[in-house]
């Protein structure tokens, strides 16, 4: 079964690296068929790790919504219209199903074979040497396409009167049959959460699959499980302090490439431990991680500064949906998004226009308010764009800048010091 390692959607560097770096430890401790994802596009600062490592980079997918094609019942035949009847319906009594799908010499759904469809012919006993694309089939109420999401059609296709459903690709091309019992199965892969564990923050689709491990250090917000998982937290600064920590812990040693995607994941998320939310763990391993590695952190917190800002490099509506999570908290739902960007004045340049694409993305999403925070390293500070609620905002503990932003000196961590604040203006 497959299993897909990933982290929170507009995923960060710490997201993407752990989920990287757990997929190797979960193969290397046995767990078969993992591969680690990217719950959207990858951010320029995991690609420049990636190329400078010769990583080949994750895969980046939009959703695991459960489709057509990953139920299809691959041993099931298609019956050729070309070949006798007689050969097609030993090939349907070797399959044991009372049905199988016609695919014509155009390559399209042609019909089902089924016996009661052709009981007139063996009354008249005509002749079985004719082709199946001469004889009587029956033409399925229900066609599927193998892209559709089976949330959308499971309703539909169990209320079917028929058991079998074909499937066609985006040409109307015959691909395969979906059997109406897949319809009730388990989905034929399974999560593992990195840096995250609320289902508004996953990929979408999350919903539908089973979930069998987290591995985070945010708060716990996740969903009661039907059986029980593994979970692994604590309060550090990356979640790849935690996945190397688990790779001691089995007696593993990462690759000179797993190594420095670790590092890249601390030295990120704690801003090279300058951020509050930094533990001691983050520096014990960081110091372990370079010796295996042959690099060090501040050399790979350098090369990952020295890329452009989604300021610098995005409209503005992907700009601030680039690194933003949402939460749901006393009945309210909302989203706080962070920039980290060492010149504050094309932020300023662009604040109009950010605060407009922040307007629209309150409207679109139904939310309450969303948050900026635009974040500069090297200095220490940030500021917070809040649009919204004005009651929240007037409740939010900074002061008002001149340029309209909130002034939060010394606030570098979302986590650990502006969520808190949030959530106290909520209560």
């Amino acid at each position: 079964m497959k299993t897909y390692v990933c982290g929170h959607r507009n995923p960060d560097v710490d997201s993407v690296m752990s989920a990287f770096a757990l997929a190797d430890l979960r193969r290397r401790t046995g767990t078969e068929d993992v591969e680690a994802i990217s719950a959207g596009r990858l951010p320029e600062k995991a690609l420049w790790l990636f190329n400078h490592f010769g990583i080949r980079p994750i895969r980046q997918k939009r959703d695991v919504y459960l489709r057509v094609r990953d139920v299809m019942d691959a041993s099931l035949p298609l019956i050729p219209s070309d070949i006798p009847l007689i050969d097609a319906l030993k090939q349907l009594e070797a399959s044991g199903e009372s049905s199988l799908p016609v695919k014509g010499t155009d390559g399209r759904f042609a019909g089902m074979l089924s016996p009661a469809k052709l009981l007139g012919l063996f009354i008249a006993k005509s002749d079985l040497l004719m082709s199946v694309g001469e004889a009587p089939l029956h033409h399925c109420s229900m066609q599927l396409h193998d892209f559709d999401r089976v949330h959308d059609i499971r309703s539909a296709a169990v209320r079917n009167p028929h058991n079998h459903f074909p499937v066609v690709d985006e040409r109307g091309q015959l691909v395969g049959t979906v059997l109406k019992r897949a319809f009730a199965e388990e989905p034929p892969y399974r999560m593992i959460l990195v840096d995250h564990n609320e289902i508004d923050q996953g990929i979408p689709g999350l919903e539908e699959i089973p979930v069998i491990e987290v591995v985070d250090h945010h708060r716990i917000a996740f969903a009661s499980t039907r059986d029980p998982i593994k979970y692994t937290a604590d309060t550090v600064g990356s979640t790849c302090t935690l996945v190397a920590r688990m790779f001691r812990a089995a007696g593993e040693r990462p690759t000179r490439e797993v190594a420095g995607a670790l590092i890249a994941g601390i030295v990120s998320d704690t801003l090279l431990f300058q951020s509050p939310t930094t533990a001691k763990a983050d520096r014990d391993m960081c110091v372990w991680l370079e010796k295996l590695c042959g690099e060090k952190a501040e050399d790979i917190f350098a090369g990952l500064m020295s890329i452009a800002s989604p300021l610098a490099t995005m409209s503005a509506d992907k700009a601030i949906a680039s690194d933003a999570k949402t939460y749901t908290e006393g009945g309210r739902r909302f989203v706080v998004a962070q920039i980290e960007e060492s010149q504050l004045a094309v932020f300023h340049q662009r604040q109009a226009e950010i605060a407009a694409a922040i307007d629209a993305a309150v409207k679109a999403s139904g939310l309450d308010f969303m948050a900026l925070m635009v974040t500069d390293p090297v200095r220490g500070n940030s500021e917070l764009l809040v649009r919204g609620s004005e009651s929240v905002i007037r409740a939010l503990p900074y002061r008002r800048g001149q340029s309209g932003t909130l002034l939060m000196p010394g606030v570098l961590s979302r986590k650990k010091q502006l969520l808190p604040g949030i959530l106290s203006a909520l209560s």
